[in-house]
């Protein structure tokens, strides 16, 4: 058995050498004790990076819920769902959460609270310690539903109560030393039926370090050296301020946007699992086809985008199906875009259900970026009925990776002083663009996380992935400066080709998308118009549908801008399946006479690689 040992807190006098800074506490403590019990602090956006990068390896954390967090657990959008979703930069150090049972609960609302509150945490893929008060929760169904799902009972040393082994972990909260706990356990575990061999890991919280080490003792393990009289106080953290003459950029992500917008036009399906599908098949007579997207409810039963309609019936069997409708959704996205407009300086629509907002003037007035971004959330919710994720950023990039924190209808800011705090914990898969294959061979040179790619030297980057390496170490120190483009006529010229025989590598998917150009260019040139991005997508195999875009300092006219774009964009994708189709866009379209002269795509990234 493993046993994780260590303290309630990290603050304790006669612990740290004199000289040590507050600041340093946590990074000093995790390297004495293995594993800390924690509450959520109140700035917990950025605690939890901080403490991601403050702890080595192999130190873990086990993390108390507030209650106020687990009073109502309706739907994915709860907020202990959403507190959960902030966890991401400690995930992989979290070996729990603690769970505090509410008082007053009859039997059968109490156990319907505790599946709630244990399949959200399942959901969101983290084991939950259970901290039962009151002995009306000590029976067998409660215990059923523990093991059900995996979680452990908060275990007191001298609590009269029945021990029992619910999970493969067992937690041990000590008073004071913690007496003879060892043998305490024994003998409940022997009325209880039960076997210590059961468990696998142990993990036992101390008032203080002398208790941790009376634990230690009691286990047969080397006891923890430590020493120095506790400084003074920390003076109080100034809160984070926007540097002046930083951009500020909204990423801005409809939730499920599809699910959501059938629920607008049908009310019914709201709080019930359903999905849209890419079929050819009416509503009502829908038996094959691909998902497209899904409600929050069923992706609790474990259904994604891209699966086969067949699994996901199998998974979910009560699952109500929508034909995909874009003329539809296009209607609804409109409309939010214009609702988004009213906030922004420039607007860039990425997609049907996102959205660049370049906030620096407009924003500059509000009394924070959060108040702002939520102001933006409030609009769309009470003006277009839909609910929304925003990443607050000084760059694309990093607005991007901020919008995922907290899905669904969360706010993450990230400060452009913090903006390395805030990437460096992160694995570089974070990065929009980065995929699977891509980080294997980042991991080849011993790159997992964003701060590794910051601080690898960018010769190295660029000799093993040429010029997207250069972009890789660029968004990686926050040195992207990829503008916010307005989409100036709000329409795109697209051309797309499915393929007779699955192109199964670069090179044939770089000359299918070759042979588009032509026909693109044509009536690009034959419209009178200028572009500003040039847009890649394609269709696997599995029917997954990938985008990849890149964007022009200034307008663009000539053929060979587009087709210097190809190989950059093709190099984003990870080719593990075969593609089925393929297709060629440009957009951010306007019409001669209102810019300078253009630049192909070759002469800016060779001006960005001289900088």
């Amino acid at each position: 058995m493993r046993h994780f040992v260590g303290c309630a807190g990290w603050r304790f006098g006669n612990f740290y050498p004199q000289a040590l800074a507050p600041k340093e506490y946590l990074s000093h403590y995790s390297r004495v004790f293995d594993v800390v019990e924690v509450g959520v602090p109140a700035t917990y956006e950025h605690s939890f990076w901080r403490w991601a990068r403050e702890t080595p390896e192999g130190f873990r954390f086990v993390v108390r819920i507030p209650e106020q967090a687990t009073t109502t657990i309706v739907e994915e959008g709860s907020a202990l769902s959403n507190l959960l979703e902030a966890f991401r930069p400690i995930e992989e150090k979290t070996l729990a959460v603690v769970i505090r049972a509410p008082r007053g609960l009859a039997l059968q609302d109490g156990q319907k609270w505790l599946e709630r509150v244990l399949a959200t945490c399942t959901y969101h893929g983290y084991s939950a310690i259970l901290d039962f008060a009151h002995p009306s929760w000590f029976q067998d169904t409660t215990y059923n539903i523990l093991r059900k799902h995996g979680a452990s009972m908060y275990w007191r040393s001298g609590m009269n109560a029945r021990a029992a082994i619910t999970s493969d972990f067992i937690f041990l909260r000590l008073a004071g030393d913690g007496g003879n706990w060892k043998a305490e356990l024994e003998i409940a575990l022997k009325e209880a039926g039960q076997e210590e061999s059961q468990v696998d890991m142990s993990i036992i919280i101390a008032d203080s370090p002398q208790g941790a080490n009376a634990a230690l003792r009691h286990l047969g393990l080397p006891e923890r050296k430590y020493a120095g009289p506790m400084p003074a106080p920390a003076l109080p953290v100034p809160a984070p301020r926007w540097s002046a003459g930083s951009r500020m950029v909204l990423c801005v992500d409809l939730n499920a946007f599809y699910p959501s917008c059938e629920e607008l036009r049908e009310p019914a399906l709201k709080g019930r699992p359903h999905a849209v599908i890419m079929t050819d098949q009416p509503a009502g007579k829908i038996t094959r086809g691909v998902v497209s997207s899904c409600s929050y409810e069923a992706r609790r039963f474990g259904v994604r985008s891209a699966m086969p309609l067949a699994r996901a019936i199998a998974l979910c069997p009560d699952m109500e199906l929508r034909p995909v409708d874009i003329a539809y959704y296009k209607q609804v996205s409109e409309k939010v875009m214009e609702v988004l407009s009213g906030f922004a300086d420039v607007i860039e629509q990425a997609s049907i259900d996102e959205a660049f907002l370049d906030c620096t003037s407009k924003a500059a007035g509000d009394a924070s970026p959060y108040e702002y971004a939520s102001s933006v959330k409030r609009a769309i919710r009470e003006r277009c009925g839909l609910s929304v994720s925003i990443g607050v950023a000084p760059s694309k990039s990093a607005a991007k990776i901020a919008s995922d924190f907290k899905k669904p209808d969360g706010v993450t800011v990230v400060y452009p002083d913090r903006l390395q705090d805030f990437l460096a914990p992160l694995e570089v898969g974070r990065i929009s663009g980065i995929g699977p294959k891509t980080q294997q061979e980042l991991k080849k040179i011993g790159i997992a996380t964003i701060g590794q790619l910051a601080a690898c030297d960018v010769q190295k980057l660029t000799s093993r992935f040429g010029r997207n390496g250069l972009w890789m170490w660029q968004v990686a120190t926050g040195a992207d400066s990829d503008p916010v483009v307005p989409r100036e006529d709000h329409v795109s010229i697209s051309t797309e080709h499915s393929l007779e025989v699955y192109a199964k590598d670069r090179k044939q998917v770089l000359a299918e998308l070759t042979a588009l150009c032509d026909e693109l260019y044509d009536r690009v040139a034959g419209r009178g118009y200028l572009f500003r991005t040039v847009g890649v997508k394609i269709v696997k195999s599995d029917f997954s549908v990938e985008t990849r875009e890149m964007s022009y300092q200034g307008p663009q006219q000539r053929r060979e801008s587009i087709l210097a774009a190809i190989p950059q964009l093709v190099d984003r994708f990870d080719l593990d399946a075969p593609v089925r189709k393929v297709g060629l866009r440009v957009t951010n379209l306007a019409h001669p006479g209102r810019h300078e002269a253009q630049r192909t795509l070759l002469d800016f990234v060779e001006e960005e690689e001289e900088q």
